[in-house]
């Protein structure tokens, strides 16, 4: 009667000895390499000159989407980032466009979804210039300083040339610090 119990008590042992108790628990959200979080989303500046298409086709081929652009609060968050990593850079290409619309309703190339917040530049839109949009800053030129004003939405030729910016969501994690009899580590999950 006793040996039962005993490889009863045995197999109760192992199992709660293999489980791991969960120490603490966190959130983190980060941006792939070379990517800089921006507002809600990680952005890449290329400086290279492309036209709207080759621009999308670079962004597709690093996990990405050409630049979209949600509301105020996120514009304000691009255009204090924008000097920072592209001094002097008057112009981006971005997700927008009206590509196969005969009316003038503009989409994100990146998300498909229709772009209601549109914040146009001076003069903009101007539909016969072309169906894509870029982030086109205006500078002024004086004898003490070059000055630049936000970049705000301009209609551009999509076989034009301008550098593009790139985004992607955050990658969001779970970390949980285990501990367990004979093991300490953290552990990564995707949420």
């Amino acid at each position: 009667m006793l040996w039962p119990k005993l490889v009863c008590f045995a197999l109760v042992s192992l199992a709660f000895g293999q489980l791991y108790q969960v120490a603490s628990e966190d959130t983190i959200s980060v941006c792939p390499t070379n990517f800089t979080r921006v507002a809600d989303k990680c952005l890449l500046v290329d400086g290279s000159w492309k036209n709207f298409y080759e621009s999308d086709r670079h962004c597709r081929s690093i996990n990405a989407g050409l630049l979209s652009i949600k509301n105020q609060t996120e514009l304000n968050a691009i255009n204090q980032w924008l000097p920072v990593v592209a001094q002097y850079q008057l112009e981006f290409w971005t997700a927008g466009n009206k590509l196969g619309q005969v009316r003038d309703d503009y989409y994100w190339q990146s998300t498909g979804e229709q772009a209601f917040y549109l914040p146009w530049n001076t003069g903009q839109p101007t539909p016969a210039s072309g169906d894509c949009l870029t982030l086109l800053a205006n500078y002024n030129l004086t004898s003490e300083a070059f000055v630049m004003d936000p970049h705000r939405l301009t209609v551009k030729n999509c076989t034009q040339w301008a550098p593009h910016i790139c985004q992607t969501p955050l990658q969001v994690f779970k970390t949980q610090l285990c501990l367990n009899t004979s093991a300490f580590f953290e552990a990564k999950i995707p949420v």
